[in-house]
């Protein structure tokens, strides 16, 4: 399995995203209904992000425990060196639940950024961040 995170958004009343993510062990996906604005505030934190080896970049949608799922996007440096992961956990209304690492390059997350503004701007699309596989301290 190539890891990736894939949400698609779509503009309505409310507006609603349908998140999908993986790694080489986990999957799991979700739909929620969000305002439209935390979907603008997340791409915009995201085209600065990493500002430093401590930056942090959060999205959140649901609560845990809830009955009708929930979204934690936690995207931060996980080395010194700069190396970017995000943090993905998931569960949806029939309580399965995931939790689990997705590593990926500074390009993909700018090819990421911009296809959440412009799905923000036509009203829908689907925007994907490509992973990687894990780095290894073997090197």
């Amino acid at each position: 399995m190539q890891p990736r995170l894939e949400i698609e958004f779509l503009r309505d009343d409310p507006a609603k995203i349908w998140v999908k993510a993986c790694n080489e062990n986990f999957a799991g996906e979700t739909e929620q209904y969000i305002n439209a604005q935390m979907f603008e505030k997340l791409a915009e934190k995201l085209s600065t992000f990493p500002q430093s080896n401590s930056d942090e970049v959060s999205f959140k949608v649901g609560e845990v425990d809830s009955p009708y799922g929930h979204c934690e996007l936690k995207f931060h440096c996980f080395d010194s060196v700069g190396h970017t992961a995000v943090l993905v956990s998931l569960s949806n209304d029939t309580a399965s639940t995931a939790k689990f690492i997705v590593q990926f390059e500074a390009l993909s997350l700018d090819a990421f950024v911009s296809s959440i503004k412009l799905a923000l701007k036509s009203g829908s699309g689907v925007s994907e961040l490509i992973g990687i596989k894990p780095y290894t301290q073997n090197v």
